[in-house]
């Protein structure tokens, strides 16, 4: 059946040449009469008559060569059915579905028929009804015999009635719907509304913002230039009129026009006191830090420091250090707390083996990033490579000892311990996923990753000049050139790609600027006759370079496909790094293409876990001057587990209960000190295949068979790198001892 939403049989207009309804009068037979003939004329008689042969006539017929003439019988609809009436009268009679309504009350049905032209319509409750009221209208309009005497199968005014009011209900329905559409338009449209009008809210509020922090300072105590006067911050006032400042911040209930919360921050300085309020913390403290200058320029406060503070030099024995500064943001604090936990955890190891020249911590963050919730789980300190003769196929020994990639290591020996307990239905950082058959961090965790030295490679290019194209990102229109961020007087620090000076600008710059068109570019250690490798990187050459990539590419490529690896890719989803924490001058526009945005343009397809853009911050304190030479030793710890010592040459841990033995080791003769990491690859697998069969779960029977798996992990990675060969930024190198274990 067919549904015409809107269709009304009490007002639709006639189809064809009529459309018939109920006749007031009807003709019927008259003298029993059918014809009368007038001259050579006949007239059709008023009823219907059908013609019945005689018996015989027919096939009969022409065998016995007899022509019998035909009867007539007159039809009559008298006890018919309506329906098998009109059927015996005309057999080709047909009923059209018009519509169906359907109600809560029931349905509705229009049928038509058209005999001679003319349309006859009936309305029923069922689709039977609605035929058999039709073949009576067209029965009763086409004057059929007796048609007064058809069987009343339904009393067809009733059916009129009910119809008409179940189209009554339809059309109420119907217009309800209408009003419900209406009234969704309307919300949605006031929903848009009213988050363009939060969205411009928003905007307003963060240029109220930006303008408040306009004259904010990124490291306390250095003056910038701004509006053509000088404007000091918060560290300059503690150097100059401290060190007796106390501050005191407090919310408002009072907003802006715009919607925004407003802070009231009391700066008390040698018992003066400066008030001020901004929508932000710090921007209340610069204002209120800038009355106070403002004040102590025309009248100075009792105690004033002519010059700047030094920093107390104390010298020992091992080298130069000082005693640094009170740290006051959360990134310098954390730094003091990973330094400090460093030292703790080393404090029985002889001090000639943890020159801590290159040092990296992975800090657990669950809940708000607050010190209390911070927690060191894993750090790496050196600086150097294997050599190349000492590397192995075995797993056995660890190629790439530079800070960076121990602490990843000790990291994912973290994750795997973790794992353990998440499957083993323990407490952990894991939670277990209904499909898949993995674990995934919960949201409220978090990593941030300090260092107390820029990663090695692209992380520490800069170049006054704009990068070409194919350096960049191309899926990244809003890539700018790498420009020196002036905020730090340090001394200069050695480059890793070319040995050619470029022009001083102002700022901070390396005395070694790498090429415009090799950055982005994958770079490889360079060899050196005693270490495995030097502290600088370059663009692959064979005859000068290993086969290991600087850190830098490596955090990039982790970036993208996740800091777990391959061997707990079968237990763990990604894991990423969301914050760096920096305690040297950098560069922000490097390090972002250098660690983020070359790989962002590979496209790939991400499962649940989405690459993190990381964060990156400078951390101004410091515990030591960082005087130290590169040294042979390096050193990893995972939580859980022992501080190891490595001797980077061989890659291998140095017993800790051979320390006085240290003159024969410095001296080089410590192959017989050395044994195996806990933290190297052969080791990692191991761990992890128990895992699985403590967990019931399947796993390769090799390394080498799990690392060539086709994973999302595999899959991921290789597309990562073919963007990067692709994009002009190098080609990854292939180890050429590939693991046979």
């Amino acid at each position: 059946m067919s549904h015409v939403p809107g269709y009304d049989p009490r007002t639709a207009a006639a189809v064809g040449t009529g459309l018939v309804s109920y006749p007031s009068t009807y003709q019927g037979v008259k003298n029993g009469t059918y014809g009368t003939t007038v001259g050579t004329s006949v007239t059709v008689p008023q009823g219907n008559v059908t013609y019945r042969a005689q018996p015989g006539a027919g096939a009969g017929r022409k065998k016995s060569g007899k022509n019998f003439p035909k009867t007539l019988k007159v039809f009559s609809c008298a006890n018919k059915h309506p329906i098998s009436a009109l059927k015996e009268l005309r057999a080709d009679a047909q009923f059209e579905v018009i519509c169906t309504y359907h109600t809560p009350a029931g349905a509705a049905i229009v049928v038509n028929t058209t005999i001679d032209g003319v349309v006859y319509q009936g309305e029923g409750t069922s689709g039977q009804i609605a035929k058999a009221i039709a073949a009576h209208k067209a029965l009763m309009g086409m004057n059929a015999t007796d048609h007064s005497m058809l069987q009343q199968v339904v009393d067809y005014e009733e059916q009129k009635k009910l119809v008409m009011d179940r189209i009554s209900v339809w059309q109420e329905l119907q217009a309800k719907k209408e009003n419900r559409k209406l009234e969704q338009e309307k919300q949605q449209k006031e929903k848009a509304e009213r988050k363009k009008q939060a969205a411009q809210v928003r905007s307003a509020k963060e240029n109220e913002l930006n303008q408040a922090n306009k004259k904010k300072k990124e490291n306390n105590g250095s003056p910038t230039v701004g509006d053509g006067s000088a404007h000091l911050d918060y560290g300059y006032l503690l150097f100059r009129y401290g060190p007796d400042v106390s501050e005191t911040t407090e919310k408002l209930e009072e907003k802006t026009e715009l919607g925004c919360f407003q802070f009231k921050c009391a700066l008390k300085v040698q018992g003066f006191t400066f008030e001020s309020t901004c929508t932000s913390k710090k921007g209340a403290r610069n204002q209120a830090v800038k009355l106070a200058l403002d004040a102590f320029t025309a009248n100075p406060p009792p105690v004033v420091n002519e010059k700047k503070r030094k920093i107390p030099f104390k010298r020992n024995n091992e080298g130069e250090e000082y005693t640094p500064i009170e740290p006051v943001e959360f990134q310098d604090k954390l730094a003091e707390k990973c330094w400090n936990f460093v030292t703790e955890k080393t404090a029985t190891i002889i001090s000639q083996l943890k020159i801590r020249r290159n040092l990296v911590v992975i800090v657990k963050v669950e809940g708000k990033e607050d010190l209390e919730n911070c927690e060191i789980v894993s750090f790496g300190n050196g600086t150097l490579l294997v050599k190349k003769e000492n590397m192995s196929c075995d797993g056995n020994v660890i190629n790439d000892c530079t800070a960076e990639s121990l602490a990843l290591r000790a990291f994912r020996r973290y994750l795997l311990d973790q794992v353990e307990l998440c499957l083993t239905g323990k407490s952990s950082i894991y939670t277990k996923d209904r499909s898949g058959g993995k674990c995934s961090i919960k949201k409220s965790v978090k990593f941030f990753l300090y260092t107390n030295s820029c990663p090695m490679g692209d992380c520490r290019a800069i170049s006054a000049k704009p990068p070409p194209t194919s350096a960049m990102d191309t899926s990244n229109p809003d890539n700018q050139a790498p420009e020196s961020n002036g905020k730090s007087d340090a001394k200069s620090e050695p480059m890793e790609t070319d040995n050619a000076s470029a022009k001083p600008v102002k700022g901070w710059m390396p005395q070694k600027v790498s090429k415009v068109e090799d950055l982005g570019k994958i770079t490889f250690f360079s060899t050196s006759s005693d270490f495995g490798s030097s502290e600088t990187t370059s663009v692959y050459c064979e005859e000068t370079s290993h086969c290991i990539v600087s850190p830098s590419d490596k955090l990039a490529l982790r970036q993208a496909c996740g800091v777990q690896g391959s061997i707990l890719f079968s237990l763990s989803n990604p894991v990423y790094i969301s914050h760096y924490f920096i305690n040297r001058s950098f560069n922000e526009a490097a390090i972002s293409r250098a660690l983020f945005l070359r790989t962002k343009g590979s496209h790939v397809k991400v499962g649940k876990d989405v690459p993190v853009e990381p964060k990156f911050t400078k951390v101004n304190w410091k515990a030591t001057r960082l005087v130290e030479k590169r040294t042979k030793w390096g050193l990893i710890w995972a939580k859980n587990h022992e501080v190891e010592i490595l001797f980077t040459p061989h890659g291998k841990q140095y017993h800790k209960d051979k320390q006085d033995a240290v003159q024969t080791a410095l001296a080089g003769d410590v192959t017989s000190y050395l044994a195996p990491s806990e933290y190297c690859t052969r080791a990692l697998f191991t761990a992890c295949v128990n895992v699985c069969k403590k967990a019931k779960k399947s796993y390769p029977q090799k390394y080498s068979v799990n690392k060539s798996a086709n994973t999302w992990y595999r899959n991921l990675k290789t597309t990562v790198l073919e963007h990067m060969k692709t994009s002009g930024l190098g080609e990854w190198s292939v180890n050429p001892c590939k693991p046979d274990y």
